[in-house]
């Protein structure tokens, strides 16, 4: 089975946010089944950005920080490279979700390209993927 994670589910491993506990519960059951974890290459930027952001905020030390990204990148997820397919795809996706940036339309396009499921903890993009019809997208806090 494959799971398209986007960066919050992984930097709530790494962070103390307040679904946490649920991003951990899932990444474990996953491992546990053997579930390849994907993500469009733009994860890593995004998952050293959040990190970045939360040693700047004190939320952790630059130590925790790095060791954050040996600890993320031990879970194995396999980066998709981005093609010039897969920006136009991100494009109509941004556009039917009424987004103005295409930066989580490219997990739509990794999700969609790999017919697996999509994770994550931004409830908004869930209820705006839900209202036209696409029902693998999934928010951290459900159960599954």
């Amino acid at each position: 089975m494959t799971v398209v994670i986007d960066a919050n589910i992984a930097l709530a491993l790494a962070i103390p946010l307040p679904y946490s506990d649920q991003a951990k519960e899932h990444i474990d059951h996953w491992q546990q089944d053997g579930t390849q974890l994907v993500a469009p290459a733009l994860w890593g930027y995004e998952v050293v950005s959040g990190l970045c952001k939360a040693s700047k905020t004190g939320l952790l030390t630059l130590q925790h920080a790095a060791s954050a990204i040996d600890n993320l990148w031990a879970l194995g997820v396999e980066e998709i490279p981005a093609s010039n397919e897969m920006h136009r795809q991100a494009l109509v996706w941004a556009d039917r979700l009424g987004q103005m940036v295409a930066y989580d339309a490219q997990y739509l396009v990794v999700a969609q390209q790999h017919k697996a499921p999509l994770w994550t903890a931004d409830e908004r993009l869930v209820r705006n993927a839900r209202s036209i019809s696409v029902d693998w997208i999934h928010w951290v806090g459900e159960t599954g």
